[in-house]
């Protein structure tokens, strides 16, 4: 691994610590929201939440993402600057590269969504307990263990197909977004922190409307694995695990807005959690240079 190669990987890990961390409360709302027949609105989600299960509740089924987004943010952005690399060998000039950024992140959001799948699978299970689920599982492991007794290793990729659909311009739209913001604000020189912050934010804000009925999909499918598979609703056509007929279910019992619930959570929660994820990036890739360069 050459040394640039291993600086994006360094610090896309540290992207994905800052983004789990800072965005998970947020994404716990998010997750019962989708769920929710009644469709509370993102106030009365939390308070629910809080009153009922107390604060650790926003908490519920971090360490799985957790533990995946590091291995995971480290591949998007390691696969990110190398694809964009290839695209723009020949390139030195200094201006906006919408397609190249907009390619590179769709490519990186393949790669993410690989190996992220698991564990939004255990994820979203683990949040929707109590509330909406049965408990059953007290860890991450546990949920793993089921679904592999049961169902074969396989049934821990459950979702993939949507959660591949949702990453693809997710990301895309995302790095598009967020590399124009950073050119911008750092047109006179470096990039500023609130720079930082605001590329980041705004960068969330789009790849959420760009990727969230697709997500709605993807919870739906996944907290599927705790039912039997003559239970479940959604059985897959091809190879599309399950997406053809979900899509078909919320469209006949909920209508389009089906596919948007939640949302408000959703933009809150890619909006803090991009920004603490790209600041962190952004800063860990700085220190790395500064460093590299003195040595």
């Amino acid at each position: 691994m050459s040394l640039q190669s291993f600086q994006d990987t360094f610090c896309g890990a540290v992207a994905g610590f800052s983004f789990r961390f800072f965005g998970h409360p947020f994404d716990t709302v998010k997750v019962r929201m989708q769920m929710d027949n009644q469709k509370r609105s993102f106030i009365t989600s939390a308070i629910k939440i809080l009153r009922k299960e107390g604060i650790f509740a926003y908490y519920k089924g971090m360490l799985s993402p957790l533990l995946a987004d590091i291995p995971s943010n480290a591949v998007l952005f390691g696969i990110y600057e190398y694809v964009f690399r290839q695209i723009c060998s020949n390139s030195q000039e200094k201006k906006p590269y919408f397609l190249e950024w907009f390619i590179a992140g769709g490519v990186a959001g393949i790669g993410y969504a690989i190996v992220v799948c698991p564990a939004e699978m255990t994820k979203c299970v683990l949040q929707m307990q109590k509330e909406y689920l049965h408990k059953q599982f007290k860890s991450p492991f546990q949920c793993f263990a089921y679904a592999i007794k049961n169902y074969g290793i396989g049934s821990v990729f459950k979702g993939l197909v949507a959660t591949i659909l949702r990453d693809i311009p997710q990301n895309a739209t995302f790095f598009a977004t967020y590399e124009y913001s950073k050119y911008v604000f750092s047109k006179n020189g470096d990039l500023p922190f609130y720079g930082a912050l605001i590329s980041g934010a705004l960068g969330g804000f789009t790849c959420c409307l760009a990727s969230y009925p697709m997500d709605v999909v993807k919870t739906q499918l996944q907290v599927e694995i705790k039912e039997t598979t003559q239970n479940r609703k959604f059985k897959p056509r091809f190879y599309d695990g399950g997406v053809i007929e979900c899509v078909k279910y919320i469209w006949q019992t909920q209508g389009y807005k089906g596919f948007w619930s939640g949302v408000e959570s959703c933009i809150i929660y890619y909006m803090v959690g991009c920004a603490a994820q790209f600041t962190g990036y952004y800063y860990a890739q700085s220190l790395l240079t500064n460093y590299s360069n003195k040595h």
